[in-house]
């Protein structure tokens, strides 16, 4: 293929940092840019990992002006390389989910009229915004925020029907409820418009200020996703004019206070591949941008990380770090409170599921280090005698056991910290606790297998659901007619531990419970543990491979990807799907390496009934 001279911007601004990289059109890596917040502006903006917080609050936030102001330092360290900025075709990005930036009533005229005889941030700054500061993501000072939004729809189970998510500290929602109730309702009133950190970053690049796009405008606890409309009820409690929460008798003030935020919030910018404009004037005459320069959406960072890979329909990704984060591709809406669901960002009637558990790498190396030490073994963080155990161990230590390791408090399934044992007895079909750790019942050993299992499968029984095909039989009668005899025979299996299956408070279909994934990328530290890996291979079951990849800029080249595939799309007329286009165009012999670990899904039917009943007795 020839490489054209074309390039495509992606940007990632992220908590601690902001990043750019180039490719070309065949998707080769051109050059990559960053500012660090802490080494290049910390001193400057009194920040410490990108942000300020204040402890006595729970208030974590980054101020607006380092944004701006390493937007246009990025650029220079560009410049002067000698960046070939007229030869960039398109640009997209992500930016860290939930947080949101507030615009004054002289923002518009600032942003058109800038010049570049002087920096973003002098012009910008402060008179742009009425809240000079974004609240980040580790925010969790909206404690009486949430319990006004699940309040309202009736409990955290119908907010997820709606939203896709349960309320929670950092999501946009309720960080405006605070604005606008608790900390300056004034200033949230002169308030003109309300970005998420995405669309403040393309309102930047474009000198105008551009609309929400809708995948990450699901991660604000306000847009009803199955309707594809902000819900009324819910901006009424941001607003702080809710009948019943706030005590507004009012009718009309209610629908004023609605009407007002949704004006704030603008329309929705739609998934999808259309140009939400060009690079503005300012950057055109300061760095050189050809003026032709189109802007498509930019959208949240796990948005942009599902854009970093050729996924497609029931495709995940399991990254593998301290905590242990899936997300799927999936044309399933099944919410839940104990995840999230978001719409896709380029694949219309696709959503993106995300399982965010807290016990990943901390859980496994704390088994590890027990291992270690009941053996004398020297070297504490060795994970050879680990690893060697893992490599024989049968499936459920061929006794149909499980354990459960949550050194810290769990998400998923919503848990205290506890370390939990569990053996099913055949003979009258119970589950019996194991207590004590001992060679008797129950060994260190044991658990070297059991947490790794216990892991995977709470993955495995949770991606069932958004797995199940969309053809599925709404009676279980006619959905077992289209099942096979290994299907039918899986789920008899599976009803020895309870005629229905559940996880999180939801019973699962029998679709559900027997539904693999397509492929599986694995990403992350743990997953150059061959060991853990091959058992998790074993576990998923996947139908066409599994991968394994380097990921370290996914955010920032799914920006990348989004920005060339929408330009193909709008000018060069590409019918492709995003799925499609990437999975022709990538590179997949450069960096991904197939895995060739053995499918034992059909084994490990038990752990998933298992898991399904240990988990109730777990202490929430």
């Amino acid at each position: 293929m020839t490489q054209s001279d074309d390039l495509f911007l992606g940007f990632d601004l992220s908590t601690q940092q902001l990043k750019i990289i180039s490719t070309y059109s065949n998707l080769k890596h051109h050059s990559t840019y960053r500012v660090d917040f802490d080494s290049e502006l910390g001193l400057k903006y009194g920040i410490k990992k990108g942000v300020k917080s204040i402890e006595s609050t729970g208030e974590i936030f980054a101020p607006v002006e380092m944004w701006i102001d390493a937007l246009d330092i990025c650029f220079t360290k560009m410049q002067n390389d000698e960046f070939p900025f007229n030869k960039v075709k398109a640009m997209s990005g992500s930016c860290q989910q939930h947080g949101s930036v507030y615009w004054s009533n002289e923002a518009p005229e600032l942003l058109s009229n800038l010049t570049f005889e002087k920096s973003l941030k002098d012009q910008l700054c402060p008179n742009a915004f009425t809240f000079q500061t974004s609240p980040n993501w580790q925010d969790h000072s909206t404690g009486p925020e949430l319990e006004a939004f699940e309040k309202s729809v009736n409990g955290c189970h119908n907010l997820s029907i709606i939203t896709g998510s349960r309320a929670h500290y950092r999501f946009t929602g309720t960080q405006i409820r605070k604005l606008s109730t608790r900390i300056n309702p004034e200033l949230y009133h002169k308030t003109f418009k309300i970005s998420l950190i995405s669309s403040f970053l393309s309102s930047l690049l474009s000198n105008k200020i551009t609309n929400i796009e809708e995948s990450d405008g699901c991660g604000m606890n306000l847009y009803d996703i199955p309707n594809s409309k902000y819900n009324d009820e819910l901006l009424s409690v941001a607003a702080g004019v809710h009948p019943i929460i706030d005590n507004c008798n009012d009718l009309q003030k209610t629908q004023d206070g609605i009407n007002e935020l949704k004006e704030k919030l603008g329309p929705i910018e739609p998934v999808g591949s259309k140009s939400i404009g060009v690079i503005g004037k300012y950057f055109v005459s300061k760095y050189g941008f050809n003026s032709n320069c189109q802007i498509y959406s930019f959208t949240g960072d796990n948005l942009a990380t599902i854009l970093a890979l050729p996924l497609s329909n029931n495709d995940i990704l399991v990254s593998m770090g301290t905590s242990t984060t899936v997300l799927l591709v999936t044309d399933q809406y099944k919410p839940s409170e104990n995840y999230h669901v978001f719409k896709h960002p380029t694949l219309k009637n696709h959503y993106m599921g995300m399982l965010c558990y807290c016990n990943g790498a901390l859980a496994r190396e704390k088994i590890r280090d027990k291992l270690n030490e009941s053996l004398n073994i020297s070297t504490k963080n060795s994970w050879d005698e680990f690893n060697s155990i893992l490599d024989k161990s049968k499936p459920l230590n061929g006794k149909n056991e499980i354990g459960i390791y949550f050194p810290i408090g769990e998400i998923i399934p919503n848990a205290k910290p506890c370390e939990r044992r569990f053996k099913f007895n055949e003979n009258d079909k119970k589950l019996i606790e194991l207590k004590n750790l001992d060679s008797s019942n129950w060994s260190i050993q044991d658990d070297v297998n059991s947490i790794i299992e216990s892991q995977a499968l709470s993955c495995r029984l949770r991606v069932g659901p958004m797995l199940e095909s969309s053809s599925s039989s709404s009676s279980t009668e006619e959905e077992n007619k289209s099942l096979n005899e290994n299907e039918l025979e899986i789920l008899d299996r599976l009803h020895k531990y309870s005629e229905s299956i559940q996880s999180d408070g939801a019973i699962q279909s029998n679709k559900a419970l027997v539904s693999k994934p397509n492929k599986v990328f694995y990403v992350g530290g743990s997953s150059n543990n061959r060991s853990i890996l091959n058992k998790y291979c074993s576990i998923l079951g996947a139908l066409q491979g599994n991968f394994k990849i380097d990921l370290g800029d996914a955010c920032a080249l799914g920006g990348c990807y989004k920005s060339l595939w929408s330009y193909k799309c709008e000018i060069e007329g590409l019918k492709d799907d995003y799925g499609v286009w990437l999975s022709n165009s990538f590179d997949w012999d450069g960096g991904v390496e197939k895995l060739n670990a053995p499918d034992l899904w059909d084994e490990y039917v038990d752990g998933v009934g298992l898991l399904s009943i240990a988990e109730l007795q777990l202490e929430k």
